[in-house]
C-alpha cells in the first residue's frame, strides 16, 4: 500500500512539473537572457526562416539589420514576460514584459527556444 502511494505522489508530481514547463496563453515565464525580441511578427519569421536555412552569413546580417533599426532588441538578463499566445506550429510566441522597468507592459514576439522551460 505505501509502495502504491509513493508511485502516485511521484507521478502526480511529474504531472505537474511537465505543467510548468509549458508555453500557454496567460503564463507567466522567462525569456533567456540575449534573446532577440521582435517587435513586429514578420520580422520574428524572417529571422527563423534565415536560421533555419543554415546560412550563418545572412542571419547575422539580418540580425545586425534588426537590432540597428530597432526593430528587435537583445536584452542582457533574463526577464519575466506573461504569454499573450502561442503559435506551437510556427514555435512563435507573443509576449508582454513584466520586468519591471521602462519596457514593462511592451509587446514582443519571440522564437519558442527563447522561453525558459
Amino acid at each position: 500500500m505505501k509502495s502504491s502511494l509513493g508511485i502516485l505522489s511521484f507521478l502526480l508530481v511529474l504531472a505537474i512539473a511537465s505543467l510548468a514547463g509549458e508555453i500557454r496563453k496567460g503564463a507567466s515565464m522567462e525569456v533567456k537572457a540575449n534573446s532577440i525580441w521582435f517587435q513586429e511578427l514578420k520580422d520574428l519569421t524572417r529571422w527563423q526562416q534565415l536560421k533555419k536555412s543554415g546560412n550563418a552569413k545572412a542571419l547575422i546580417a539580418y540580425e545586425e539589420k534588426v537590432l540597428g533599426d530597432r526593430d528587435a532588441w537583445q536584452f542582457l538578463s533574463q526577464l519575466t514576460v506573461n504569454v499573450i499566445s502561442y503559435d506551437a506550429a510556427k514555435r512563435q510566441v507573443n509576449v508582454e514584459m513584466k520586468t519591471p522597468g521602462r519596457m514593462l507592459g511592451t509587446k514582443w514576439f519571440l522564437d519558442s527556444d527563447a522561453v525558459v522551460r
